[in-house]
């Protein structure tokens, strides 16, 4: 048992009647009666009993000490709200949150409300989106569920996309995000749900028999009906401003028509209507809530017993997997081996320190340090713990040695390889693998579709830049929405998707400048041999007009709005448009003239162009 003497230095705390001392890491004393701390936690209850337990040379007039993890002043602040003094509450949201996770660590349900409390007399919970992202990301770093749903549910009422969050994508990892927008979903599907109902029952009969010259088939008037169900795609639109609005926009589009009942709507009666939908709408929240918090229990509860089950199976199986050894592939022989590597899945892989020493400085200054006099060893060959697993390391060991090398068949397995080359410093086995896994025919497709984001997370991850480099271009064929993110969205970390969401937006514009040079005919340039259609707008000041279907296969106006939407133009899909919008303009002899003559030349300079204006951009690590 630790004992301490007074005076105390760094006292920061004390309370009459203290008989035990608890210190921070930071070395900082806090003399509190220890009755007050068992009532209040029962988690501290134990760790109280075990330190008084605890044997040592305690004297009468020393007191015990209690080490504990938190800094002095995490652990001033969570006693002011467990002693009679006025509450410590922190000055920065984060030192909050992180107030609230020790009290949730230690079991302090009572503390926890407190503090809630006066946290949001200090603080209101935040209304705009930014700011409760920011409490979010702070709430899932602290494992604070029920902040997380608070800052969730006013999340869930603006637009959930990646254009609108580009900002503040690297706040978070890619899992928190992807539970965010779950959740965000499941809001608007209930809300959807809930809100059809409401408008078929009249908004449960606060507006029924309301006269109104736009017809509907629910219950409502056709304009009410449009604003209800504008909420299930924007909760942001349940407001009062936002309904008068509404109402407004509605009585002067029918200003005209005196049969129209909703500019006299009673007060009362609007009251009733919006109480109702009120009450509809936090409902909605609340469902959401509810199924998320079920969600979450029963995941536990599954990866309790998968952990139990694990327990047992790794008694039985540890033994047994450290005593295998996998050989490699023949011709080779290790019987002359001076070394053993270990899986992280505890296969042993017979090695010679000499073969890894050439081919990594990283094992040459390892192993040229003395060894550890109680290290393990096997056969008496010194053990090197690895955290690659034992395929991984198959494929490695299997390039150092000249015999067939083990590639794998898949391009996410070859990330992991050319990650742990990198790791190692074995920069001529990761060009070895590059070549390799590049060599035709392919012993893999190229990551394409949603894989390539999964792809240029796992590289991005990893510091793999070729590969991000690569696959971040494999990307733009895509839409890049959360929709099409899906379950992949958990593997990006930190800043990795808004770097990829800032590589698609210079890509988009230079794409776009590139179609604004084709649609440039002032001077002499690609497009100017279609000057004079028959069917183009009247030339302004002379100035020289092209054709509308050309102009229209050059449009960019919609790329601008939809880079996240829709896959960014490819050469072989500008040739597509170009060849569809010509067969489409077949009576015009002029234009099929042209396309005869030059037409083929024309749309191979295009896409030369449109290629390049993609190739140009790279991402920020080149």
């Amino acid at each position: 048992m630790t004992t301490s003497e007074e005076p105390l230095a760094n006292l920061l705390f004390e309370y009459p009647g203290a008989d035990i001392i608890l210190r921070s890491h930071d070395a900082h004393h806090l003399r509190v009666p220890k009755s007050h701390i068992v009532h209040s936690s029962p988690v501290l209850d134990e760790l109280i009993k075990t330190t008084l337990d605890a044997p040592g040379d305690a004297h009468e007039a020393l007191l015990p000490v209690l080490q504990l993890p938190e800094s002095g002043e995490i652990l001033h602040n969570l006693l002011t709200f467990i002693f009679p003094v006025i509450p410590l509450v922190p000055s920065t949201t984060e030192k909050a949150m992180e107030l609230l996770s020790v009290a949730q660590k230690y079991q302090m349900l009572s503390v926890m409300a407190y503090i809630r409390y006066n946290v949001t007399q200090q603080s209101p919970p935040p209304t705009e989106r930014d700011t409760a992202l920011h409490l979010y990301h702070l709430a899932q770093k602290y494992g604070l569920r029920h902040e997380a749903l608070q800052a969730a549910r006013t999340i869930s009422k603006h637009p959930m996309n990646i254009e609108d969050l580009e900002d503040e994508l690297d706040m978070m990892p890619g899992a928190s995000l992807y539970e965010l927008w779950k959740y965000s979903e499941k809001v608007r599907t209930i809300l959807e749900l809930n809100l059809t109902e409401f408008r078929m029952s009249g908004a449960r009969d606060t507006l029924m028999g309301l006269h109104c010259v736009m017809s509907s088939s629910s219950q409502t008037t056709g304009w009410l009906d449009d604003y209800i169900e504008s909420i299930a795609d924007a909760p942001i639109l349940f407001d009062l401003i936002e309904f008068s609005a509404a109402l407004a926009l509605h009585l002067e589009d029918d200003s005209r028509d005196d049969s129209c009942a909703c500019g006299s709507i009673p007060t009362q009666t609007i009251r009733n209507f919006w109480r109702a939908l009120e009450s509809v709408v936090d409902a909605s929240f609340k469902e959401v809530s509810i199924i998320d918090i079920h969600e979450l229990l029963k995941k536990l509860k599954s990866l309790q017993a998968e952990s139990a089950l694990s327990l047992v199976q790794n008694q039985e199986d540890i033994q047994s997997k450290v005593n295998s050894t996998t050989s490699l592939p023949e011709p080779l022989d290790v019987s002359d081996a001076n070394l053993i590597i270990r899986s992280s899945d505890l296969v042993n892989f017979r090695v010679h320190k000499a073969v890894l020493a050439m081919a990594s400085p990283f094992f040459e200054d390892l192993l040229s340090l003395p060894q550890p006099s109680d290290s393990e060893s096997v056969d008496g060959l010194p053990v090197v713990q690895l955290t690659e697993d034992a395929e991984l390391l198959h494929s490695l060991v299997s390039i150092l040695y000249p015999v067939p090398s083990v590639i794998p068949h898949s391009y996410e397995k070859v990330l992991y390889l050319l990650a742990a080359c990198q790791k190692y410093d074995m920069d001529e086995a990761q060009s070895y693998i590059r070549t390799e896994a590049n060599r035709w025919p392919r012993r893999f497709l190229p990551p394409s579709g949603n894989t390539a984001f999964c792809a240029y997370a796992i590289a991005s991850e990893k510091g793999l830049i070729l590969e991000m480099e690569c696959v971040a271009r494999r990307t733009l064929d895509r839409p890049m929405t959360f929709e099409t993110l899906g379950e992949g969205l958990r593997l990006f970390q930190g800043s990795a998707l808004r770097d990829l969401a800032r590589f698609r937006e210079r890509c988009r514009d230079n794409i776009i400048t590139c179609l604004k040079s084709f649609l440039q005919v002032d001077a002499p340039g690609p497009s100017s041999i279609w000057v004079g259609c028959p069917s183009a707008s009247e030339p302004q000041r002379n100035k020289p007009v092209l054709p509308i279907w050309l102009c229209e296969v050059l449009s960019y106006e919609d790329l601008e709005s939809q880079v996240f939407t829709h896959p960014l133009p490819t050469p072989s899909g500008i040739r597509a448009r170009y060849l569809t919008a010509i067969q489409t303009h077949d009576d015009c002899f002029f234009c099929l003239r042209v396309h005869g003559k030059k037409g083929s030349s024309f749309i191979s300079q295009l896409e030369k162009m449109l290629k390049h204006a993609r190739e140009k951009v790279h991402t920020s690590f080149l």
